[in-house]
């Protein structure tokens, strides 16, 4: 089956776990490559439309209730739901299936699989199917993790929703992207930008500059911890020059011709997504017209992700160094750490 992709995946979809005898991986495929595209779960020798689906399921297969009971969870199914399909295509691999209608509708039971593959639901859409997706790639530490325990037909899966919507929203732009099997480097890489962006998260929270506990206190205790004294805060011309911050910092000197004291212009902006030029274009403009504060340098600390192809230039004509969010954030980590290391050493 061609993937077909819908436009977006909400955020209210519900996600299960659903096991399948491996020995019919065949007859599965076939079933969800046709264009009217079918997954098909096991124990079906009954509707699941009967009303005494449970106590027909329970005598005729000689089993206890968890079985039909978790089967029955299939009532449930509503469109856009996420089926996770271990092992499948082959050993080791994952499918992702997302459901199409609500049941009733998404239902249907198809007697005759001499395995009992007879509980048939509609898929609209399929990721993984031509093997693309390992079970054993970082983002889905968690679920596989726990999903050795997942031993009925379905079980419910709540704990990678996240996870899920990256791989789908990076699958629907290209279909063929290899989640593969993820190196203890990947995986810890992984872990360190998730700390990184929880962290960035957490200074959005932050107000920009009207308390104590501001993003932009924080940005000048960092500068101070880096040798730098505070000269002036919140300094602007009439031409559209301005500076959040200007720090001055002593230099040893150590010839006659050498000036000891320099200054830091720094621009700072709280943005998400990315940051435009009009922060470094400050920087320089106010550069220019305060004369006084030299020989002086700039700098645009920004939260966004990144910044304009014209910023970044504009920024290296001019000599101005930028700082996007992840590269603060371990800034902060990395001087948090010190200051930790010094409390420490001073109580011994």
């Amino acid at each position: 089956m061609k993937t077909r992709l819908t436009a977006y995946i909400g955020s209210e979809f519900m996600i299960y776990t659903v096991r399948i005898a491996r020995n019919e991986r065949s007859f599965l495929e076939e079933n969800i490559r046709k264009q009217n595209s079918v997954f098909y779960l096991g124990w079906g020798e009954f509707s699941l439309l009967e009303e005494n689906f449970t106590a027909m399921t329970c005598e005729y297969y000689s089993r206890k209730p968890h079985i039909p009971n978790s089967l029955k969870k299939i009532r449930h199914f509503s469109d856009g739901d996420l089926l996770l399909v271990p092992n499948f295509p082959s050993n080791k691999l994952l499918t992702i299936l997302e459901v199409n209608g609500n049941f009733p509708n998404n239902y249907t039971w198809n007697k005759g699989n001499p395995s009992h593959l007879n509980h048939g639901i509609h898929i609209k859409n399929c990721y993984g199917l031509e093997g693309n997706i390992s079970m054993h790639h970082h983002l889905l530490v968690k679920w596989y993790g726990k999903s050795r325990g997942m031993q009925l037909p379905i079980n419910n899966t709540t704990h990678i929703r996240s996870e899920l919507q990256e791989i789908i929203t990076t699958l629907k732009k290209n279909p063929e992207q290899p989640f593969s099997k993820s190196t203890i480097e990947d995986y810890l890489i992984a872990q360190s930008t998730s700390l990184l962006n929880q962290f960035k998260e957490q200074l959005y929270r932050l107000n920009p500059n009207n308390s104590d506990l501001s993003f932009e206190k924080i940005i000048e205790n960092l500068i101070r911890q880096n040798g730098y004294e505070l000269h002036s805060r919140n300094i602007y011309d009439k031409n559209g020059g301005d500076a959040d911050l200007i720090f001055s910092k002593e230099h040893e000197a150590t010839t006659p011709f050498e000036i000891g004291l320099s200054y830091l212009f720094v621009q700072v902006k709280k943005h998400r997504g990315t940051t435009d030029e009009k922060g470094v274009d400050q920087l320089i403009k106010i550069m220019d017209s305060k004369r006084e504060f030299s020989p002086a340098k700039g700098c645009l600390i920004t939260l966004a992700d990144d910044c304009s192809e014209e910023t970044y230039q504009m920024a290296e004509d001019a000599g101005i160094k930028i700082i996007t969010g992840i590269e603060l954030c371990r800034l902060l980590i990395d001087q948090a750490m010190v200051t930790s290391e010094a409390v420490a050493v001073e109580s011994i």
